[in-house]
């Protein structure tokens, strides 16, 4: 008897993963699909970790789901709501619509930043440039 309560345990345990999936598909909550599927969320992280196919039957799922919280989105920025309506602009059409900022690096008193190629320095001449660069540092902070 023990054998056969053995093999119903293992066919139970298989068969989380179909409910798990229909769950994720319509809910991209991982919780709560591993809750709707009567598993821990870690067991189905592991599954997905050792599985191919349930990792990739998981990425479609979730494919699925972010395309249903797609178009309900759509429908609130349509409704009038101004905040997920900019969202939707800013995330769609970043080069008309989204956040900018411009970080412009220069020199000495608004010049050209000055280069040069070191990997041929000995460590003479590289603990010298060290010394330079801490002096120059010092001198700008005071």
């Amino acid at each position: 008897m023990a054998r056969a309560s053995t093999n119903s345990t293992r066919q139970r345990a298989r068969d989380w993963r179909p409910g798990f999936i229909a769950a994720f598909r319509n809910s991209a909550n991982v919780r709560a699909a591993a809750q709707a599927a009567g598993i821990e969320w870690s067991t189905a992280y592991k599954a997905r970790k050792r599985e191919p196919a349930f990792a990739e039957a998981w990425e479609m799922a979730e494919q699925e789901a972010l395309d249903l919280i797609e178009a309900r989105a759509v429908q609130v920025a349509l409704s009038g709501d101004p905040h997920m309506l900019m969202f939707f602009l800013k995330t769609r059409r970043p080069e008309k619509y989204g956040d900018r900022s411009r970080l412009e690096l220069t020199g000495l008193a608004g010049g050209p930043i000055q280069t040069q190629v070191l990997s041929g320095l000995d460590d003479h001449e590289k603990a010298a440039l060290r010394k330079a660069i801490d002096e120059a540092l010092a001198e700008e902070r005071a």
